[in-house]
């Protein structure tokens, strides 16, 4: 097996070619819009593809070796795989960002960032220098020398110089944003769980960190812009998918609060930070039945993206966002939905989707057994 960068690079140099990326990169941008496509975007997971020869670094080495990280970010993220596109067939587009987790926000506040051994990096709370809401109000959030914020630009630098020596692979593979969270999940990575008693004893000051927040994300986002490679315009990437807009926002931890606070207190922020930029998404995990109404009231809302549709009921959500036409991203479905062609019955347009293979050669022939069925 090879870890060299080169002969990643030379391999993606046989591997990717444009006609490929205008097939993918129109069937998800045809989706997102809702109109009719020949079968819906599917990217497959699975588990890491031995069978091709490269393996990536233990995670733990990435974070300060922005070569290794693009070798991992091609070989092995977010359980797809670049490197193995042309083996597995499927609709995955080509990107890669600078991947330092959740805490590239939370870090320009003095959050206390840990890396442990092959975890991603941290927040520890637990200390008495950890930071607390008096702390992110004395911040100035627009100072991109904090944090973790200089080895961001590090590494989108380091990309594009990269690349710029790969012409061939240069309008190929996106550069694309870092997890930039979102208002909220940023401050509850900073302070912690509290932060949900300081919203009902001090919400003048949780306004006012939120404010802090966004201004943080609008701003790095700003920042990195020269440094990515996103698009095409009106649409960019995130979570191995396209997402319809320019940022996809975090709100996790908003589901542990009731709908009408987040719709009376976070989500002015939400929306302040998906008007600077153009527009975008919206993320969660877990179940999202109850705050999807209030998501979809931002006004600046043109995509909603689930990490784990299995908890929520997708052809009540599918209905609500019919009219607005705002798509949903990765639903997660069965080798059976896909190679009986039954998804796209069920859902025509407006959905990109997931499969969780077991492995290169499920990956594969589940793709194969979808693209039959839906050219019948």
């Amino acid at each position: 097996m090879s870890n060299n960068i080169k002969d990643l690079l030379e391999h993606l140099c046989g591997v990717l070619d444009s006609d490929r990326r205008d097939e993918v990169e129109t069937r998800h941008r045809r989706t997102l819009n809702w109109e009719p496509v020949d079968r819906l975007p599917v990217v497959m997971t699975l588990p890491q593809p031995r069978e091709l020869g490269f393996t990536p670094y233990p995670h733990g080495e990435v974070f300060d070796n922005p070569e290794k990280m693009l070798f991992n970010e091609l070989v092995y993220a977010f359980n797809t795989s670049v490197a193995s596109r042309d083996v597995l067939g499927d609709d995955l587009p080509c990107t890669i960002r600078a991947n330092f987790g959740t805490v590239v926000i939370a870090s320009m506040f003095g959050g206390l960032v840990e890396q442990v051994e092959d975890n991603p990096p941290w927040v520890r709370r637990d200390r008495p220098s950890a930071s607390s809401l008096a702390d992110v109000l004395d911040r100035n959030p627009l100072d991109f020398s904090q944090g973790w914020c200089p080895r961001v630009v590090e590494v989108c630098q380091f990309y594009q110089d990269v690349l710029a020596d790969y012409p061939e692979l240069r309008p190929l593979i996106k550069v694309v944003l870092p997890d930039l969270q979102g208002p909220f999940d940023n401050l509850e990575i900073i302070v912690g769980s509290e932060l949900f008693v300081e919203l009902a004893v001090n919400e003048d000051i949780v306004s006012k960190a939120l404010e802090a927040m966004a201004t943080a994300q609008v701003g790095l986002a700003g920042c990195l812009a020269p440094y990515l490679s996103d698009g095409p315009d009106g649409f960019s990437h995130q979570h191995a998918v396209m997402i319809k807009g320019r940022i996809l926002l975090r709100v996790d931890s908003v589901i542990l609060m009731s709908p009408r606070m987040y719709r009376d207190i976070v989500a002015p922020h939400d929306q302040r930070v998906l008007q600077a930029l153009g527009g975008g998404g919206v993320h969660t995990c877990g179940n999202a039945g109850m705050h999807a109404p209030e998501f979809l009231e931002l006004p600046s809302i043109e995509s909603l993206d689930l990490g784990q549709s299995e908890m929520n009921d997708i052809d009540a959500l599918y209905t609500r966002l019919k009219a607005p036409k705002i798509p949903l991203t990765r639903l997660k479905v069965s080798r059976d939905d896909l190679a009986s062609g039954r998804i796209t019955d069920r859902f025509p347009t407006g959905i990109s989707l997931v499969y969780e293979a077991t492995s290169v050669r499920d990956a594969a022939d589940t793709m194969d057994a979808y693209v039959r069925a839906t050219n019948k």
